[in-house]
């Protein structure tokens, strides 16, 4: 399984995509040139042996004409030969029964059974008329046959070396681009995952991908720069908000113990109960997306985790007039922090006691490398599911009712900080009014 992801992987690599393809464009021209050359070096080949056979059957046919027939020039061997049969019908040479064909060029095979083992094989043959009868000359094409599958299989083997040689350096030259991009990848990554202080590096250089990569770092470190002073200056004013309104609530708390209006003051200290507990989910919110958290991840179960959470709200879900329940499937071992993804858990819950009617039903699953809590609630309209994950911002508009819109907005910035997703769906589709909501947060 690992060697199949690990090819696939491979396949996906686009700079060695590029390279096994413009490979095999060269292996193609390769071919073809090499087959074009193989039919001009052919075409050459028979050319001369057609100019030789020319001459030599005119030399021979000077001699026939100076000394006359004689059986001294008429040979055979195993690569050439040379017939004549004269006007009286005498033949000189064993292949004279050539002599009989039409004149001209032309490649004849000649079997065993003719000529004998020697002089069996194909011939290119020259039939004229000449010295007062009819003249042959051959040359066996063996030998060119051979030339000829010698020069193939150097082709062959060349292009092979070629081939190779090309996959080897193409393969090295895909390899080193590949593992830059890797890096740029990976370093996106990161910052993605909100390590804005990955850094590619690219050291010396000047060409495409260093650019790219000191573009990119450049962008990282002003994109780091500037997200910390948001931090900064989101933690600095809950710092300086939150310190004046504690104050406050220790001076409503000794009014009240000599007021005898306890509840207005009761009230003022709610109130205030409220800010504070607002300005403490802007800190833990500015504290998880600087990934300080990273470092306390352990291995876990989503079997156990879904438990412990069962142990903690079931009586409380069950006092609030909710049905609840919950389901333990076959799960798989995930990385995290334990503390961040129960009181992600617990703000999933808590979210849907305050939006859900009495008699709903909760349900608390743990399937696979996943936690999924599902109520039959109203639910939220489909179009405000990215919305309802953004700080502050709250499905009902007068902004009445209890709580400051963040409990979702710290669940999606806790599944952030592990490289979760999270994911929003109705519960059901049989009532329009209780479509329900169901909320999965996926591990990678």
């Amino acid at each position: 399984m690992k060697l199949l992801t690990q090819i696939r992987a491979l396949l996906q690599m686009s700079v060695l995509r590029q390279t096994v393809q413009l490979t095999l464009v060269f292996l193609v021209i390769v071919v073809f040139a090499g087959f074009v050359s193989i039919l001009f070096i052919d075409r050459e080949i028979n050319a001369r042996i057609d100019a030789e056979l020319e001459t030599r059957l005119a030399d021979v046919a000077g001699r026939i004409a100076v000394n006359g027939p004689d059986d001294a020039l008429f040979y055979e061997t195993e690569d050439r030969f040379v017939a004549f049969q004269g006007t009286g019908g005498a033949t000189f040479g064993a292949l004279a029964k050539l002599t009989g064909d039409r004149p001209g060029l032309k490649t004849v095979k000649l079997g065993r059974k003719v000529v004998g083992e020697d002089l069996d094989g194909i011939w290119r043959v020259y039939i004229a008329r000449a010295a007062g009868g009819t003249l042959a000359v051959g040359t066996n094409l063996d030998d060119r046959d051979d030339y000829l599958e010698v020069l193939i299989n150097i082709f062959a083997v060349s292009g092979a070396l070629t081939l190779v040689t090309m996959l080897m350096i193409g393969g090295l030259l895909g390899w080193r681009a590949q593992r830059r991009l890797s890096a740029i990848s990976g370093v996106l990554d990161k910052v993605a995952a909100g390590d804005l202080t990955a850094r590619i590096e690219p050291g010396s250089g000047s060409d495409d991908f260093v650019r790219l990569s000191r573009s990119i770092d450049q962008t990282t470190s002003q994109l780091e720069i500037l997200l910390r002073q948001t931090r900064n200056l989101t933690a600095n004013i809950a710092h300086d908000l939150k310190t004046p309104l504690t104050r406050l609530r220790g001076q409503l708390e000794m009014i009240e113990i000599a007021s005898t209006d306890e509840d207005a003051i009761g009230m003022a200290l709610e109130q205030t109960d409220e800010i504070i507990d607002l300005f403490e989910a802007l800190l833990r919110i500015a504290k998880l997306e600087s990934g300080e958290h990273r470092q306390r991840f352990e291995t876990l179960s989503p079997a156990v985790l879904a438990e412990e959470t069962a142990d903690i709200y079931q009586a409380v879900i069950e006092d609030s007039g909710r049905r609840f329940d919950l389901v333990v499937e076959e799960t798989e071992s995930i990385s995290g922090d334990r503390r961040l993804i129960l009181q992600a858990v617990a703000n999933l819950i808590e979210n849907s006691l305050k939006h859900t009617p009495e008699g709903a039903q909760l349900t608390l699953a743990a399937q696979g490398k996943s936690l999924v809590l599902a109520d039959t609630g109203p639910g939220i309209p489909e179009h405000l599911y990215d919305r309802v994950l953004e700080p502050m911002y709250r499905l009902e508009e007068s902004r009445t009712t209890p709580g400051a819109g963040l409990g979702l907005a710290l669940v999606k910035t806790i599944a952030n900080l592990h490289g979760a997703e999270l994911s929003m769906s109705p519960s059901r589709r049989d009532d329009p009014e209780r479509k329900g909501l169901r909320i999965e947060i996926r591990f990678p």
